[in-house]
């Protein structure tokens, strides 16, 4: 019997499994427990569950383990179903005693914990005494989470394999009131392709180029989320959908997500299945059930539109191959031109963008003074 511990949120593949939460703050439990459950919804049918979470949270705790199940539904375009997933149960974060027995029985560790937390989960598996090989995915949305927390001073170096995964999944805002969570149905993971497959592959979990399928994933999927955010908000929209509901609004984000797609191709000479993942992307952010709202997806600015992230690295590959970038310039001057005080995060970011256009080029992305005129000559 292979035992798979997850430490975050609910993850399941074909082993008997052993999953186990770890969130480091209150509330983290409802977004990490959806964020994972849609992705492997399917494969759980398969899979005899037993779910050990663990937080900080002691109310929540009490919760789980006087329910010991939730209901997940899953929304889609034109259709909504709901599972109740049973046999769940908490752990303090205090019971240390606890925590390191579920760890030195597993085969495979995952996370879903916040890209930050996850050099601290390594170090809490590393500190285990065990000699036996013990796979690490961390499910995080950042460039190669796993191999990352590796440290050459680990002492189970050549005992833990960290695979890299690239996943993909939109959560909805949740009711903190209620374990009961609400997910989009479409979920994908593709792990690194490496010799050692710890999970079996399905219609949701592949193994493949992660370099390609990172930039496809960030450059289109979270790039055109971004753009279609700061979009929305300038027309006074609320959610993502409503773009999709208005013709001149839906022909800009066919046009942003047609543009990023010339640039991912340019950068890899990859385009397999790339029709049917744009038509997806299209099918998903359409969803009026998501109810997934322009201030959220808006939100940390600073992060999401810097140097080599899911705006300027596209927008630098079309600069630079003299192509067509008028989406990317719509979202650059509403950012100098408007004040969008209400996101999260952006007064920080109006920092950057108060003085204008060369500023912005030269301080925020740090560009040379000839990369300053390439760009100042596509986006004037």
């Amino acid at each position: 019997m292979h035992i798979l511990l997850q430490i975050g949120s609910i993850e399941i593949n074909t082993y008997n499994l052993l999953s186990f939460f770890l969130g480091l703050f209150a509330g983290v439990f409802f977004v990490l427990i959806i964020y994972m459950y849609g992705v492997f919804r399917e494969l759980r049918k398969e899979s005899d569950l037993s779910t050990k979470n663990n937080d900080v949270n002691e109310d929540l705790i009490n919760e789980i383990n006087l329910k010991k199940e939730y209901k997940v539904t899953s929304l889609d375009i034109n259709s909504e179903s709901s599972e109740v997933i049973g046999d769940v149960s908490g752990i303090s974060i205090n019971d240390i005693e606890s925590i390191n027995s579920y760890l030195s029985k597993a085969d495979v560790i995952s996370t879903s914990v916040g890209p930050k937390y996850v050099q601290g989960i390594y170090e809490l598996i590393d500190n285990v005494n065990t000699s036996k090989e013990i796979f690490f995915i961390a499910f995080e949305n950042q460039y190669r989470s796993s191999t990352k927390a590796q440290s050459k001073n680990s002492k189970n170096i050549e005992n833990i394999i960290s695979i890299d995964a690239v996943v993909d999944k939109i959560v909805p805002p949740q009711n903190n009131n209620s374990l009961d969570v609400v997910v989009e149905k479409y979920g994908s993971i593709v792990l690194d392709d490496l010799q050692h497959k710890p999970l079996d592959e399905s219609d949701i979990v592949t193994y493949g180029d992660y370099e390609v399928e990172f930039i496809k994933k960030l450059w289109l999927l979270n790039g055109l989320h971004l753009k279609l955010a700061y979009f929305g908000i300038s027309k006074d929209l609320q959610f993502i959908h409503e773009i999709f509901e208005h013709d001149e609004y839906k022909s800009y984000a066919t046009d942003a997500l047609e543009a990023l797609a010339t640039a991912f191709i340019s950068k890899t000479d990859y385009e397999h299945e790339l029709s049917e993942f744009k038509k997806s992307i299209l099918n998903r952010f359409s969803q009026p059930a998501l109810k997934d709202e322009v201030i959220r997806v808006a939100r940390n600015p600073k992060l999401k539109f810097s140097k080599n992230e899911r705006f300027q690295a596209p927008l630098d590959v079309l600069i630079n191959k003299g192509m067509e970038v008028t989406t990317f310039k719509a979202i650059i001057d509403l950012l100098i031109s408007t004040n969008f005080d209400a996101v999260e995060g952006y007064d920080e970011f109006n920092n950057f963008t108060k003085d204008g256009l060369g500023f912005f080029l030269s301080e925020y992305w740090e560009l040379s003074s000839d990369d300053v005129d390439k760009y100042k000559g596509g986006l004037i």
